[in-house]
C-alpha cells in the first residue's frame, strides 16, 4: 500500500482507477485497454494518436531513494519490452506509431526521474523499432495528478473509500507560531483540559500541556485535510459543514447542565461526532473519520462549544 493525499493504493487498486481515467480523458482518441493476459507487453493501454501507458504502484511505502530506484527499474524493464514484444505490440496498435511512453504512478520519489526518462528515451529511439515514432518518441513520467479531471469519479465508481491526507506533518515550529498568535485559545485548551482531571491526579500540569498539544495539532493537521476535502468534494464537505453545526447546538445545550465528570461528557462528544459523520459518509476511510473527528473536538475546545460547567 502506498499512501498519497487521496487515499491509500495497492497494485490492483492503482490500476483498476488509472483504467477508468485513462477511458475518460482519452477517450475522443480512442483509448484501447490491453489486457494483462496472455501475456504482459508492458503497457496497459494506448490511443490512436499514439499514446502508450503504463501504470505502476509500489507494494509499500519507501524512503524517496528506494521509491526512485523502484521506478528507475520498473521503467527499464517494461521500456525493454517495447523491443521484446515488437511484432506483438504490432499486431495492436496497427499503423499507429508510439510517440508518448506515459509511466503512471502514485507519486514521485526525486526528480532525478526525469533524467532517467530521457535517457531511456534515447535509447529507445536507437532501436529503430518500427512500432515507435522516433521524430516525436517522449517518455513521460507522471503522478495522481495526472489522472484529474475523472480520479474522483473513479474511486467513486469502484467504492473505494476515500482517506484524503496531508502530505507533511504538523511540525512543532507550525505549532509555536500558531499558539502565539492565539494565546486565548490555548488558554482555552488548558482551562477545559484542566476540568477533565480529578484534583488528585498526578503529574496534572504536564498532562494538561500534552492534551493541549494534541489539541492543537489535531485542530492545524484537520484544517489541513478540510481545505483539501473542499478542493476535491466540495459538496461533501458543505454537507460536513451542516452536520458539524447542527450537532455543535446539541454540544453547546449539554454543556449547560452541569456534570460530575466532564471527562465522560467529552468523550461522550466524540463518540456522537464519529457516529453521525460515520453515518453521514460512508465512502470515508475510518481513518479520516477520525481525523475529522479529532478536528471537531480540537476546534471546539479551542472556541467556545464544548464549555464545562
Amino acid at each position: 500500500m502506498i499512501r498519497t493525499i487521496y487515499g491509500t493504493f495497492d497494485g490492483d487498486k492503482w490500476e483498476s482507477i488509472s483504467q477508468i481515467c485513462f477511458k475518460q480523458n482519452f477517450r475522443e482518441e480512442g483509448y484501447q485497454e490491453v489486457k494483462a493476459t496472455p501475456g504482459d507487453y508492458g503497457i496497459e493501454g494506448f490511443t490512436r494518436t499514439g499514446k502508450v501507458f503504463q501504470c505502476y504502484c509500489p507494494d509499500e511505502s519507501y524512503s524517496s531513494n528506494e521509491l526512485y530506484e523502484k521506478h528507475r527499474n520498473k521503467i527499464t524493464t517494461d521500456l525493454k519490452k517495447l523491443k521484446t514484444y515488437e511484432s506483438q505490440l504490432r499486431s495492436f496498435l496497427g499503423d499507429t506509431k508510439i510517440n508518448k511512453w506515459y509511466f503512471v504512478t502514485p507519486i514521485y520519489g526525486k526528480n532525478e526521474i526525469v533524467a532517467h526518462c530521457t535517457s531511456k528515451r534515447d535509447e529507445v529511439k536507437s532501436w529503430d523499432l518500427s512500432i515507435i515514432d522516433n521524430n516525436n518518441f517522449e517518455v513521460i513520467f507522471e503522478d495522481i495528478s495526472f489522472l484529474h479531471p475523472h480520479l474522483n469519479l473513479a474511486i467513486d465508481s469502484t467504492n473505494q473509500k476515500i482517506n484524503l491526507s496531508p502530505n507533511e506533518p504538523i511540525t512543532d515550529t507550525d505549532k509555536l507560531k500558531w499558539k502565539g498568535k492565539e494565546i486565548t485559545l490555548v488558554e482555552n485548551a488548558q482551562r477545559k483540559h484542566s476540568l477533565r482531571f480529578d484534583k488528585n491526579t498526578p503529574n496534572v500540569d504536564k498532562r494538561i500541556d500534552d492534551l493541549t498539544e494534541k489539541t492543537v495539532a489535531s485542530f492545524l493537521g484537520g484544517n489541513i485535510l478540510l481545505r483539501m476535502w473542499q478542493n476535491e468534494y466540495p459538496t461533501e464537505y458543505e454537507k460536513f459543514l451542516s452536520i458539524v453545526s447542527l450537532v455543535e447546538n446539541e454540544v453547546v445545550e449539554k454543556c449547560m447542565f452541569p456534570v460530575q465528570d466532564k471527562n465522560t461528557l467529552y468523550f461522550s462528544f466524540k463518540n456522537l461526532v464519529e457516529e453521525k459523520l460515520n453515518a453521514t459518509f460512508p465512502k470515508l476511510e475510518q481513518q479520516m473519520i477520525m481525523n475529522l473527528t479529532n478536528q471537531v473536538l480540537a476546534d471546539w475546545i479551542l472556541r467556545c462549544p464544548i464549555n464545562f460547567e
